[in-house]
């Protein structure tokens, strides 16, 4: 999720039952932990948008990465724990990692009196 921007968030996946028919998904939580139901940290609850339920964080100008579960109950009570889903906002070390460029020299050999310029010519990192 961009930095910032509000409009967007983490669709969930779409849940079903294998007796879809007589017990149909009634009831999707989102959880701080995959045995039992807590709040999780810096998270909203999820909401439905479009027929796709959304998660979004609280605050979306932190660059951090929210560890969450979601606890899924069908007609007639049952339900189970999914997860860990993770959503990554912004720029975090799970998200984005940067490198020297390949082109980036450390080292030039120079005698004394040697004209500095053009001595060194620095490349931008590159990020992945």
């Amino acid at each position: 999720m961009t930095h910032g921007d509000s409009s967007v968030g983490f669709t969930l996946p779409a849940y079903s039952s294998a007796q879809q028919t007589g017990c149909p998904v009634n009831d999707i939580v989102i959880s701080g932990s995959g045995s039992s139901l807590t709040t999780p940290s810096g998270l909203e609850q999820e909401t439905l948008v479009g027929g796709n339920y959304i998660v979004k964080p609280s605050d979306t100008s932190l660059h951090q990465a929210y560890t969450f579960y979601t606890k899924v109950t069908a007609a007639g009570g049952s339900s189970e724990f999914f997860g860990p889903y993770v959503l990554n906002v912004g720029c975090n070390s799970a998200y984005v990692t940067y490198a020297d460029n390949s082109g980036f020299v450390t080292n030039v050999a120079k005698n004394v009196g040697d004209s500095l310029s053009s001595a060194y010519t620095l490349q931008q990192p590159t990020s992945t």
